[in-house]
């Protein structure tokens, strides 16, 4: 149904269109001049324009939602090759990374950080091995094994290229959850920004030295504050249903992703832990 203003020579008068037993029905409500129908016809154009500007406020939601989704979902995927960095870390990868410093507690107002490109992720995701590859790598590079050697090599030279797109990533990908879950709000992003750092000194607190540790300890808090995010948005409610399922899958899919990541830095930490232990007890033999 709607309501329409419709003009005869001089005069303004107000219809109403609406679908009856699949026939369009225009019925005449009266003169624009009349109180009564002049209200109906603005609360009609208040009821559409709120429409409007849920609708695109939606659509905003879902734009925003799909970069932090695309964007998480690297992170997801870096944050599983970790390991080869560490390994890299404690054992031959030994100068200093060009990477990023993470971002100081008192850096309320920092530049906007500016997304790596999709092309360098993808490039670093199928440059760096899998888990069982990567261990087969180095036995075989222990053993000798020329091939395996210049391959290790070459992975040793691309670690800080590779390193410094994951920290501009986790930069982006920190800013754009905090956008997303305080809006326009300063207040509210200066607490979330707290917030955030607290989780992450909460991870770090034992091993503040270890920068890998630190970077993926920084993923784990990114993603925690990504399922408060998500988990905020379907709480809010949706109009229809469609909007409600999609939000919900995404609170799902991001809780999912917390707890995985969560659990991959539990394995690196405990992992490093037992490493340094290793190297430790062979220095005071």
């Amino acid at each position: 149904m709607s309501i329409n203003l419709r003009r005869i020579g001089v005069n303004t008068f107000v219809t109403e269109t609406s679908r009856q037993q699949g026939k369009v029905v225009t019925r005449h409500l009266g003169s624009y001049k009349n109180p009564f129908v002049r209200f109906l016809y603005r609360k009609s154009q208040l009821t559409k324009t709120l429409a409007r500007g849920l609708r695109n406020e939606t659509a905003a939601i879902r734009q925003e939602c799909r970069l932090i989704e695309q964007t998480m979902s690297l992170l997801e995927s870096l944050a599983k090759h970790f390991f080869v960095f560490l390994r890299l870390a404690d054992t031959r990868f030994h100068e200093p990374s060009s990477m990023s410093k993470p971002d100081s507690p008192g850096q309320a107002t920092q530049p906007a950080a500016t997304k790596p490109e999709r092309e360098r992720i993808d490039e670093a995701l199928k440059v760096l091995p899998a888990k069982y590859a990567f261990g087969k790598l180095c036995r075989r590079a222990d053993a000798g094994d020329p091939e395996a050697i210049r391959r290790l090599d070459e992975l040793i030279e691309q670690a800080p290229e590779i390193l410094e797109s994951t920290a501009d990533l986790i930069r982006f990908a920190k800013q754009a959850v905090l956008r997303g879950i305080s809006r326009d709000s300063v207040v509210f992003t200066k607490a979330m920004m707290a917030r955030l750092q607290g989780i992450e000194d909460k991870i770090k607190a034992d091993h503040s030295e270890d920068p890998i540790l630190g970077l993926m300890a920084e993923v784990v808090a990114i993603s925690q504050l990504d399922a408060m995010r998500c988990a905020m948005l379907a709480l809010n409610g949706q109009e229809k249903k469609t909007d409600a399922d999609h939000i919900q899958k995404l609170a799902d899919r991001s809780v999912r992703r917390f707890v995985g990541i969560q659990q991959t830095y539990q394995r690196l930490a405990r992992q490093s832990k037992s490493r340094r232990a290793v190297s430790y007890s062979r220095k005071t033999k």
